[in-house]
């Protein structure tokens, strides 16, 4: 039975890339890791299993595939996931030991030049388990730029000493011009852990799906570099639906909002709130921003 020494990808973020996913699914299968081309074209010598697809790959990648064609020490087999006829695909072809392709369409498309091409498929994700409905259920939604781990860490910590079972549900949108970079996963991994693993990532979510959410949910989650403010429209949407709040207080926060009475403070929790403190915020959050919606904001604005 063949071993590589890695899967060589030119995405490895699985979160954003499909191919990247792939690779990292399928390294597992082989017993291998996944390294980006750039590290395999560093490879003086071995054998490495090239998982691409041709169009995603930027100049600077394409250099790492010419640097690895170079290596006479280094061996390659080569799983395309699309073909685009280039000079670059030729010269793979022709030198890779074999070649595996993601579909039997793909496969025709390069029979003719390497008559030996295996088609094979590409699995679909993993079945995961069914989680069980927890006493405590958590929502977080924003920027994906705008997460931080410090208020989740203290939230843990005190959910911690709490004997229900909880679970923290994130939903993360994207702002103009930011992505899902390697710092985001970062903090993701660094929330996860802090809650032990109970933290279910739901990616981009339209808005009335977070509304039927909010409705569910037991408490929205959201901290801030500073302080929550009346312009914080994930907290204020929350409290409008009835949803008890989360987050962190400071002197420039509305006046209005009150630990304990309409919004939890982090900074304050010592215990999660018993169920008769979760609906008496709910309500009294509901109350306390019905003053705020676009009507009445459209009238101040059209005020003389």
């Amino acid at each position: 039975m063949k071993t590589y020494d890695c899967v060589a990808s030119f995405h490895t973020n699985p979160y954003t890339c499909g191919v990247a996913r792939f690779n990292f699914s399928l390294a597992s299968a082989l017993n291998c890791k996944v390294l980006s081309l750039a590290e395999a074209a560093a490879h003086k010598a071995g054998t490495i299993l090239l998982s691409i697809k041709l169009q995603e790959i930027d100049a600077v990648g394409e250099g790492h595939l010419w640097s690895i064609l170079r290596n006479s020490a280094l061996s390659f087999d080569i799983f395309l996931h699309a073909s685009d006829g280039s000079e670059l695909e030729d010269r793979l072809l022709k030198r890779a030991q074999k070649v595996f392709a993601a579909s039997a369409e793909i496969g025709e498309e390069i029979k003719s030049r390497r008559i030996d091409v295996v088609s094979l498929f590409a699995p679909g994700a993993p079945i995961s388990a069914v989680s069980k409905q927890s006493e405590i259920s958590l929502l977080t939604f924003g920027m994906a730029h705008k997460i931080s781990a410090t208020g989740y860490r203290k939230l843990a910590k005190i959910l911690a000493t709490s004997e229900k079972s909880f679970q923290l549900e994130v939903s993360s949108a994207l702002h103009e011009g930011t992505s899902f970079d390697a710092n985001f996963f970062a903090v993701a991994d660094e929330i996860s852990q802090a809650f032990g693993g109970n933290v279910v990532f739901l990616g981009f979510l339209a808005d009335q799906e977070v509304s039927r959410r909010l409705q569910e949910t037991t408490a929205l989650v959201a901290f801030f570099p500073n302080g929550v403010r009346e312009n914080n429209t994930t907290v204020m949407s929350a409290m409008a639906h009835g949803c008890a709040v989360i987050s962190n207080l400071d002197s420039l926060s509305p006046g209005w909002m009150k630990h304990g009475h309409n919004i939890f403070d982090i900074n304050k929790l010592e215990n999660f709130p018993e169920a008769d403190q979760l609906e008496s915020v709910r309500k009294n959050s509901q109350s306390a921003v019905v003053e705020f919606g676009f009507d009445r904001l459209a009238i101040l604005i059209q005020k003389d």
